[in-house]
């Protein structure tokens, strides 16, 4: 069967086939789930019918990735309220190589006997579960059928946390740790990012496309206020982000920058940058004979780190009279002891060539330029998806 989203809302599927009945007694045994993202509102909308499965006896397996900044606090802590006196289980999972994503939408519902297998686009969240236009396939068949003990040996497979370091349960110890090192954003961080980000959509003009007439699901409290100032970048998915390996100057609290990189399109020749903080940067210049060598900003916060590298990325921030002004927003990890950090520099060398590419006019996604041909004392740089 073929599963066209909006045409037939996901989350309702879910919450049939989770109360569906056979000679008076839940049909299902087991709900064995995983899925890329998962938030506070497509949680809402599966929440009661996950809690009446249990109720009855039956058992829920749920692995939820974390790439992306996507997945919410608010949402991985409903799934820890479904554990309580129930025969539920989450993992989560999370692959620090940044080329790799853990992306799976599936479904598998089953007895002793039968099964009924979703696979598809839809995450749990609430515009995958409900608004979003998305395909999903089911098949039907018996428990020895090789599809859906495919699908049950990968489910598996992704809750086996003794045998993959990527997998971990999902505990309320946990969960504030993923909060406190930013592997998890909540539901008011990310609605502050998106208001920040609003005016990267053309506001101004007619706009390009057409905008159907559904309602998003809102979870609970919300705001539609726009942002006072920038958040992290975390998975903010806004554009273009520049990843550099800095070589710090003047007692490490310097960022020199290279005047082509300036100059190129992503930085755009900006003679300011803004912190995540919210501190405005000023951008100056260390001249030679022919003028200016090499652009340079203080970044106080850097101080102390052993191997810095920075993200940048163009955000949208409220000035006076709510105005938003586009301004370049940078965030420095220290890659020795920061998880975030390590990841960008492991993007960065991964994207090194042999011999490595010098050419600083040259900046994009497919490889990392460097300023010298000696990797050591070089800087390193290269455009990502934010």
């Amino acid at each position: 069967m073929f599963i066209m989203q909006p045409t037939h809302g996901f989350g309702h599927i879910i919450c049939e086939e989770l109360r569906s009945e056979k000679a008076d007694s839940l049909r299902w045994q087991t709900a064995e789930i995983a899925v890329a993202w998962a938030n506070l509102s497509g949680l809402n909308r599966v929440f009661d019918s996950l809690r009446y499965f249990l109720s009855e006896g039956s058992r829920v397996r749920v692995t939820v990735g974390l790439d992306f900044g996507r997945t919410t606090f608010e949402g991985l802590e409903r799934l820890l309220e479904l554990e309580q006196d129930t025969d539920m289980s989450t993992h989560v999972f999370f692959d620090e190589n940044p080329a790799c994503t853990f992306h799976p939408k599936v479904f598998l519902f089953s007895n002793d006997e039968e099964a009924h297998l979703l696979v598809g686009s839809n995450n749990m969240t609430g515009a995958g579960v409900e608004t979003n236009v998305e395909a999903a396939l089911s098949f039907s068949g018996d428990v020895s059928d090789q599809t859906i003990l495919g699908a049950r040996d990968a489910l598996a497979a992704w809750r086996d946390a003794d045998r993959d370091k990527r997998i971990q349960r999902l505990t309320p110890e946990l969960l504030v740790q993923l909060r406190d090192r930013r592997y998890v954003l909540t539901e008011e961080e990310i609605r502050t990012r998106r208001a920040a980000d609003d005016g990267l959509r053309a506001s101004r003009d007619s706009p390009l496309f057409g905008r159907s007439s559904i309602r998003p699901l809102r979870p609970g409290r919300g705001t539609r206020e726009r942002a006072e100032g920038v958040g992290r970048t975390t998975g903010s998915a806004l554009g273009e982000v520049l990843l550099m390996r800095v070589r710090p100057r003047r007692n490490g609290n310097q960022v020199q920058i290279s005047m082509k990189i300036l100059e190129a399109s992503f930085m755009n020749g900006v003679d300011e940058v803004v912190s995540v903080d919210g501190c405005t940067r000023h951008i100056g210049y260390n001249m030679a004979r022919e003028g200016r060598n090499t652009a340079r900003f203080e970044a106080p916060e850097m101080r102390g780190m052993k191997n810095p590298v920075a993200r940048f990325q163009w955000v949208n921030r409220t000035h006076a009279q709510r105005e938003l002004k586009r301004v370049l927003q940078y965030e420095i990890f220290d890659s020795d002891a920061d998880a975030e950090g390590h990841a960008i520099l492991a993007k960065l060398a991964s994207g090194i060539s042999t011999p490595p590419v010098t050419n600083l006019e040259h900046l994009s996604q497919e490889e990392t330029v460097i300023s010298v041909t000696n990797l050591i004392k070089a800087q390193w740089y290269r455009l990502d998806s934010a």
